[in-house]
């Protein structure tokens, strides 16, 4: 049954082309994504269906079984699932009910996926924040701008904005991209800001930008989304939801993000607007940081390298793809496992520079957190080879970390979450690891993405703690005169429940 798939009639593929290519522009992303995916065209999805889409997105991998196909779909629907069950489906209108507030079509072009982004010195002194207008024409909006202040409803400041577009995927895509910096920002001070023109506004959004006094700063983690086939939506509310009790510094997301790609050469341009309003809540809020995955990689990394701004260039770093910035007492490396990481590459060469300079700063960020998309160790047995400590990456760039202190290495990919620590001398007692001279290592691979993943046996030596569910991480970085602490807890998704969590003390 695992390989079973629909027979679909060759002229029914066509016609389903001819669509993708001529469809009117005014149709939503989420009939769009439906549509691709329903096959037989009859509005309704069935297991097959499902299963011949997941597959797609990982044509690499094995085929999705059928029974885990239906019972992850059924419980992140919320409905119960019989461990044997073979039969389930969706009508248009059920999918449409369930997932509306996900679709991208607003009155008078408003702005939509609004995201904040920070630049590298740590300073909080301005903030890029980047918004979409859907349709045809919306590049010919009038001149548009964020207001903000600090008082909610008085935006004594104005900044304009730039735009850009791209025209790429399965029909292209029909919209445009603004950006836009808030300036002359001060530490410790809730802002209030709308964007927009003369033609609509947003909605109000607010954001705090950093206090030099606080002690203690949180961040959300995690790699590997997606939107609603099956659990990307689920991991996105509750990271928000959790904002509203530990408010986050920022979120760190570890490539693999929307996964509008279809296999091996086209994008469903509009799944990128479904991510976007997905993450909106908490996008727009705090600022939301990128990785980038090889499911960005479609045309070149055109959505990539256009939905989002990171600070490549403040950095002496490479656009959306290397570059590093601080936040309080960390350091943060993003680092492209899909661009040339070799010893002779400009990514190393720009990874050895930043990495001394870092260490050169450790009075005002003792801890250095390296993020990248794939992973340098981990005992899943899909692509195995790639992720073992005879591999091109470990090699190349391990005993790099070592050298300069890396404290955090954390990493996707892997739809899983995995803890490693490649230190067989050093006794770690109580999760605590003290003075440590080796980096711990995270997989954190859990952020909605079909977990179509089985562990090798027996479980190696550096794995301490390994487990497939949906959910994300939370680093919990204090420093006070007393101590230096970064805590890590695996936070599950559907009982909230902690699974794995760990100290790092310098």
């Amino acid at each position: 049954m695992g390989n079973q798939f629909v027979k679909v009639n060759i002229f029914h593929l066509i016609d389903v082309y001819v669509y993708f290519v001529f469809r009117a522009v005014e149709e939503a992303p989420l009939r769009v994504f439906f549509r691709h995916i329903d096959l037989n065209a009859n509005d309704e999805l069935d297991a097959y269906e499902l299963q011949h889409y997941l597959h797609d997105i990982e044509p690499d991998d094995n085929v999705p079984d059928l029974k885990h196909v239906i019972r992850t779909m059924k419980r992140t629907m919320k409905q119960v699932a019989n461990e044997h069950e073979q039969h389930f489906s969706i009508s248009w209108q059920q999918f449409h009910d369930n997932f509306i507030e996900l679709d991208s079509l607003t009155d008078n072009n408003t702005p939509q996926q609004i995201h904040l982004s920070l630049l590298a010195d740590g300073t909080w002194s301005s903030m890029v924040v980047i918004w979409i207008l859907k349709g045809i024409g919306s590049e010919h909006q009038p001149p548009s701008f964020v207001r903000y202040g600090t008082v909610s409803g008085s935006y004594i400041y104005t900044q304009a904005a730039t735009n850009r577009t791209y025209d790429v995927g399965i029909g292209g895509w029909k919209g445009t991209i603004y950006e836009a910096r808030m300036i002359t920002l001060q530490p410790c001070q809730i802002y209030y800001y709308r964007v927009g023109n003369a033609k609509a506004w947003s909605e109000e959004f607010s954001f705090k930008t950093d206090c030099s006094n606080v002690s203690t700063r949180v961040f959300a983690v995690m790699g590997d989304m997606g939107t609603v086939i099956p659990a990307g939506h689920l991991v996105a509310k509750q990271i928000t939801e959790d904002h509203r009790t530990t408010p986050f510094t920022s979120v760190v997301h570890v490539g693999d993000i929307s996964y509008a790609g279809t296999g091996s050469s086209e994008e469903i341009a509009e799944v990128w607007d479904m991510w976007g309003r997905q993450v909106e809540p908490i996008s727009s809020i705090v600022p939301y940081m990128t990785n980038v995955g090889n499911h960005e990689a479609y045309y070149n990394y055109t959505a990539y390298r256009n939905r989002f701004r990171m600070p490549g260039p403040e950095s002496l770093g490479l656009d959306n793809f290397w570059f590093s910035f601080n936040t309080g007492p960390v350091h943060w490396i993003s680092m492209s496992s899909q661009h040339d990481y070799s010893k002779d590459s400009v990514q190393y060469a720009w990874l050895v520079n930043d990495l001394i300079k870092a260490t050169q700063n450790r009075a005002q960020q003792p801890f250095i957190i390296v993020v990248t998309h794939r992973p340098l160790l981990c005992s899943d047995e899909s692509e195995l080879e790639q992720h073992l400590p005879n591999s091109t990456l470990f090699k190349t760039v391990y005993s790099l970390f070592v050298k300069y202190q890396v404290q955090l290495i954390i990493t996707g990919h892997m739809h899983v979450y995995e803890r490693i620590f490649y230190d067989n001398t050093t006794i770690i007692t109580n999760n605590t690891y003290t003075n440590v001279r080796s980096p711990v290592i995270v997989v954190q691979g859990t952020g909605g993405a079909l977990d179509n993943d089985k562990w090798i046996q027996p479980q190696p030596w550096w794995s301490k703690s390994r487990m497939i569910a949906y959910g994300y991480g939370r680093v919990t970085v204090s420093v006070n005169e007393t101590q230096r602490r970064l805590h890590y807890e695996c936070l599950l998704e559907h009982d909230r429940s902690v699974f794995d969590q760990f100290s790092i003390v310098i």
